[in-house]
């Protein structure tokens, strides 16, 4: 019964990760501010580029605090969540409010969005007290346009924190001991752990369906991890549903207005293409938010520009199998020897491995850091490279690990949280009304609604009566 704040991100495959998690006392501004603290020590005091939220107050504060340099974004879930609840009258009223609502709201670039907010509060009349005016004074943090450009791996929600809360639901309840939780902590990150290495053997083990015979296409699922490549395939398919026509050439440069055949020339999107560096941009900034390349470019690379395979500037390792290695320096890589997928994926498997057994106790975590330190000596000497920096290095000289041990532990006071509440406030669809209709019986002792006669609280008090209405009338009859 206790706030449990998870950070939460995706991995490779686009699952959802751990990062980390807190048991909080309270949800005021100083304990956010505690635990942004601690969380810039457990990551060597390196900030988050963009951080995604609910609204709540006192952490929108705590992060301007803690984090300054960090973009902090507003879950859409509940932006959409409190767009239903504040503007349900104006929406009722006027039957184009929602249209002029998501024109102004998906405006592509920042000015267009100042004016078109202009003439939309005009025309709804929208005080400067509504919810809407004041939302507007936060759009830094939830309108797309004002977005673009921050890298967020396609997460636009906090429903990742949520389907994490809902996954410790299967280890752990309101009623679990702190001690236990700890316990039941590492199973469930072990669980998390495999299904990251079943998507990894998937990958390795598995064949794309390729749509056409484009060599871009190949390419790209052989970088890919599988979850990705089905994405990118989304685009891919799209974009050959497009046209283009070329607006100006300047130098090297020139600009295409690109998209899909059925929609409007308006809705259509730049993409300014450089054939000195095969740099390319399109406006709708999908790569720069989601990291990998929307249909308007990939239409370009194929219909104008003929690309047998996707620039290496615009295929980030984070989506490829090897996103998790740590060989950032190249020197120490032999190109003659030939390492195999499956290789890699044996060597990513022991690490999760041994790093499992290596924090059962402090005796097997000493006996494993002192091995990995021989080990990488070892590696050092034969491969002549420069030092790459040593993480397990780093993680002996943080203050918190190496003085957990020998505390106490004792189960906290519980407090009231600000979370979801024990009884959902959505509104039930048809099928969940008409199931719980179904579900009421009619309970045959006592004729009421949700019970049955074997249940019916009454039923004591009816068979007591029932046999008194037979005992006096055979009473009676004993009498004639």
């Amino acid at each position: 019964m206790m706030p449990f704040a998870p950070f939460t991100g995706v991995n490779h495959h686009r699952q959802s990760i751990l990062f980390g998690c807190a048991l909080l006392a309270d949800e005021t501004e100083e304990t956010f501010h505690w635990l942004f603290h601690q969380w810039l020590k457990c990551m060597f005091d390196k900030a988050p580029k963009v951080i995604i939220t609910d609204m709540d107050g006192a952490m929108y504060n705590a992060i301007k605090r803690v984090f300054p340099q960090t973009r902090h974004r507003f879950c859409s879930w509940h932006i959409g969540k409190h767009l239903i609840e504040h503007v349900f009258e104006i929406r009722d009223i006027h039957g184009d409010f929602k249209k002029d609502y998501y024109e102004w709201y998906n405006s592509k670039d920042v000015s267009t969005c100042e004016v078109r907010w202009k003439i939309f509060t005009q025309k709804y009349n929208i005080e400067n007290s509504s919810w809407l005016s004041k939302m507007w004074a936060r759009r830094q943090h939830w309108v797309p346009a004002y977005l673009k450009g921050y890298f967020v791996a396609g997460m636009t929600s906090s429903g990742r924190s949520e389907s994490i809360n809902a996954f410790f639901d299967g280890f752990v309840n309101s009623k679990t001991q702190l001690l236990e939780f700890i316990t039941q902590y590492e199973k469930a990150l072990q669980s998390r752990h495999q299904a990251e290495e079943q998507e990894d053997f998937k990958t390795l083990n598995s064949v794309a369906n390729l749509l056409t015979s484009y060599a871009l296409e190949r390419k790209a699922a052989q970088f890919y991890t599988k979850n990705m490549f089905k994405l990118f395939q989304q685009e891919f398919k799209q974009s050959l549903e497009c046209w283009y026509e070329e607006l100006n050439v300047f130098g090297t440069t020139t600009t295409f207005r690109v998209g899909l055949s059925c929609e409007e020339v308006s809705n259509w999107c730049n993409v300014i293409y450089d054939d000195s560096d095969t740099r390319i941009i399109c406006e709708c900034a999908k790569f720069e938010t989601d990291g990998f390349l929307c249909k308007h470019i990939l239409h370009i690379m194929i219909a104008k520009k003929h690309l047998q395979s996707i620039p290496e500037l615009y295929l980030l390792k984070r989506w490829s199998i090897s996103a998790r290695s740590q060989t950032n320096n190249e020197k120490l890589v032999d190109k003659s020897d030939i390492v195999t997928p499956m290789m890699k994926w044996r060597l990513t498997s022991t690490q999760t491995n041994i790093f499992n057994h290596a924090t059962a106790s402090k005796e097997t975590y000493e006996l494993v850091m002192s091995s990995l330190h021989d080990l990488l000596e070892n590696i050092k000497d034969s491969s002549h490279g420069s030092e790459p920096a040593s993480i397990a290095s780093q993680v002996e000289s943080t203050p918190f690990i190496s003085g957990s041990y020998g505390i106490s532990i004792r189960d906290p006071t519980t407090v009231k949280t600000k979370g979801r509440p024990k009884i959902a406030s959505r509104i039930e669809s048809g099928i969940e009304t008409s199931q719980a209709q179904v579900k009421k019986r009619t309970c045959g002792t006592c004729g009421g609604k949700g019970h049955y006669s074997t249940t019916c609280p009454q039923k004591d008090q009816v068979i007591s009566s029932t046999l008194l209405i037979l005992l006096f009338n055979n009473y009676i009859v004993y009498l004639y």
